[in-house]
């Protein structure tokens, strides 16, 4: 089976926010011998979407393997990732742009950070503003909004929903995986209202039965699915159809890199079956 590399640029400096980040880069397996250019995911949380060593969880997404079996099942399916670590302390920050005190109040540990929302805009702008033409000047990409997706998970599929709606003109895909919309749910559905649709797009949403990100609080799966339908109807009810948004209810999955692996195959061919 022919395998993709992994680039890791160490230290990418983050104008928007005054920071400095590793970035993680998926190239698949043909990249230095193949005449072509790929489509482009932008992924949140790179420590956990390759390599158990980076993980803060110790369970990977394993997105290499799983893009070079698509790609050795049909190497037209062949797509560059491009995987974004996220902040550590500022990963609550940058990841929603609005405070939230529910956030604290559902996860205290997210309180003891000091960093509850606020900078979540300023990171979508660096992707779009610094990082993609970093990597459309680098890397063989696509760089069409309909070869552009962002994808994440939890507070990475929040901000993910987010970065897709307010660059409706950057990207056509979004993925958001087990979203922590609860984090600031009044505030994105607001977002989505004013946002509106304005050009067609692919919208992936789940969830599992059995989401916690606070074994303590026995509401928290309830809190997942409640807050992710909302966010779902919000989207039908500004224009996006049927066909628009694929939203999956995952029983008795878990909130944990191992789900979100055994459901990223079939994202990927829903989000890209144009």
């Amino acid at each position: 089976m022919k395998k993709g590399t992994i680039h890791v640029i160490e230290n990418f400096y983050m104008p928007e926010l005054n920071r400095y980040r590793t970035i993680r880069i998926y190239l698949p397996p043909d990249y230095n011998e193949a005449d072509r250019h790929y489509p482009v995911i932008y992924m949140h949380d790179a420590q956990n979407l390759f390599t158990v060593e980076t993980s803060a969880f110790g369970t990977i997404w394993d997105i290499a393997a799983t893009l070079d079996s698509i790609y050795n099942e049909n190497h037209e399916k062949a797509y560059i990732v491009i995987g974004i670590d996220n902040g550590c302390n500022y990963r609550y920050s940058e990841y929603c742009p609005w405070y939230s005190e529910v956030g604290g109040e559902y996860l205290p540990h997210a309180r003891t950070t000091g960093f509850l929302g606020g900078e979540g805009f300023k990171y979508i702008d660096f992707i779009v503003n610094t990082l993609k033409p970093f990597i459309d000047t680098t890397y063989k990409t696509l760089k069409d909004r309909e070869n552009t997706a962002v994808c994440g998970s939890s507070m990475g599929g929040l901000i993910s929903m987010c970065a897709g709606l307010k660059y409706q003109d950057v990207f056509s895909k979004i993925a958001a995986f087990s979203s922590a919309m609860y984090f600031a749910e009044e505030e994105v559905k607001s977002f989505i209202i004013s946002e509106g649709k304005r050009e067609a797009m692919r919208i992936y949403m789940d969830v599992g039965t059995d989401e916690t990100s606070n074994p303590n609080n026995p509401d928290f799966p309830q809190i997942y699915l409640s807050c992710n339908r909302n966010v779902y109807l919000t989207l039908k009810d500004v224009g996006f159809a049927f066909e628009d948004v694929k939203y999956e209810i995952a029983e008795g999955d878990i909130h944990n890199e191992a789900c979100w692996r055994k459901r990223f195959p079939g994202m990927m061919n829903w989000l890209f079956s144009l």
